[in-house]
């Protein structure tokens, strides 16, 4: 047990500083600088987001067949190469090879950490409780990695763009050191077909083709995720268009992982006793209304309604993906997370470029667009996830 609870503190290190990225407040700018417009921005996403999704159940199974450490360090160690080389682009091509190499590189670590978490806190905790309490206590601590990593980013950003993305590639690197030092744990994969692609189906067709309940967590997991998404790429310009100069842009930024945090620990209090439909709908509904209010006036005195985005991405990641794994096999934990994150990929891929798009008329018809798209995918999934509660 205690080598269990060594690597488990390990992982959530690993969790944490992985998903800190210390140029994030200087992207857009960076983009601009090379000649990007916001349309090209939402493209570049698109790119990644395709790419990720044509290996994010392949990697998925294999991390659940063969060794989830190996595939979360290997994950790690690729993301760190890409930001390197990413730093030293000059062209919208460029950006886009860096988006597709990151993508497949993060497939590969996105459902393995996962499948590990989810295996340490059985062995910890068979009730099953355990997990997403670890979830939202990871989503706390990640956000004051954010915090610290943003902070960085907003004094080495403003005079080096490229410096700051090189430098994000740090606790990347530390990550995939400690991914090899973990301890491998969890039920393994049987492949029953000597054909990979064929196994793939199978998990995917016995896991979530025969399970509806799973299918629609799934499809709540990818809706409440992706409606907080594509608008994160509008907060800078939206930040600056509220009249907040550049060389504190990244305050905004460390205030909204400030509020993420404040989500995650709301829903670590509160939200473990709750059905999956009122953990679904207490954070999409908060988003809709806070960017129905910024849509119509956005200001300084508004522009602070962010924060609600904030918190409700924080309670999003402290639950959504607890719900979905609480109802997968225990052997093949990475290849349906990986199956869940592959439909926000899908939901992703249109939006993030459309939305984008949109953004190049006015920067706050982002916001707009949000709310005419989600409005009826988060009522569908409202409606449908309460019809499974009463079954």
């Amino acid at each position: 047990m205690k080598s269990i609870k060594t690597s488990l503190r390990m992982l959530k290190v690993e969790m944490i500083i992985t998903g800190a990225l210390i140029s994030m407040p200087i992207m857009v700018p960076f983009y601009q600088s090379i000649g990007m417009d916001q349309g090209q921005i939402g493209l570049s996403q698109a790119f990644f987001t395709i790419a990720i999704l044509m290996v994010n159940i392949p990697t998925g199974w294999i991390a659940d067949r063969f060794s989830r450490k190996w595939c979360n360090a290997i994950g790690d160690l690729g993301c760190a190469i890409s930001l390197l080389i990413y730093s030293t682009v000059q062209s919208f091509s460029g950006v886009v090879m860096c988006e597709i190499i990151f993508g497949v590189t993060r497939a590969f670590s996105q459902g393995a950490d996962s499948g590990l978490l989810k295996a340490y806190t059985d062995k910890l905790d068979p009730s099953g409780k355990m997990l997403q309490k670890q979830y939202a206590s990871t989503s706390v601590w990640a956000q004051v990695a954010q915090i610290i990593a943003l902070a960085i980013g907003g004094v080495v950003g403003p005079y080096n763009f490229r410096l700051a993305i090189a430098i994000s590639a740090i606790p990347l690197l530390i990550g995939g050191i400690l991914s090899i030092f973990i301890k491998e744990e969890g039920e393994r994969l049987v492949s029953q077909h000597k054909n990979p692609l064929r196994d793939m189906l199978r998990v995917t067709r016995e896991n979530v083709g025969g399970n509806r309940k799973l299918r629609w967590r799934i499809i709540g997991l990818a809706v409440s995720s992706q409606i907080t998404h594509p608008i994160i790429w509008a907060l800078t310009p939206l930040l600056m268009l509220a009249g907040v100069p550049l060389k504190i842009v990244a305050l905004g930024w460390i205030l909204n992982a400030a509020s993420i945090m404040v989500g995650s620990l709301i829903a670590k209090r509160w939200s473990i006793e709750l059905s999956t439909l009122k953990k679904f709908l207490i954070p999409t509904a908060t988003i809709i209304a806070a960017l129905l209010i910024m849509s119509i006036i956005l200001s300084i005195g508004t522009i602070w309604l962010y924060s609600f985005i904030g918190m409700a991405q924080g309670w999003i990641a402290s639950t959504m993906l607890a719900s979905v794994q609480e109802l997968a096999s225990n052997s093949c934990q990475a290849t349906i997370v990986s199956i869940a994150k592959s439909v926000s990929q899908i939901l992703y891929i249109p939006l993030v470029w459309i939305i984008g798009l949109v953004g190049n008329i006015d920067i706050r018809l982002m916001m707009v667009a949000t709310i005419i798209i989600f409005v009826p995918l988060v009522t569908l999934t409202a409606i449908k996830l309460r019809n499974l509660e009463k079954e």
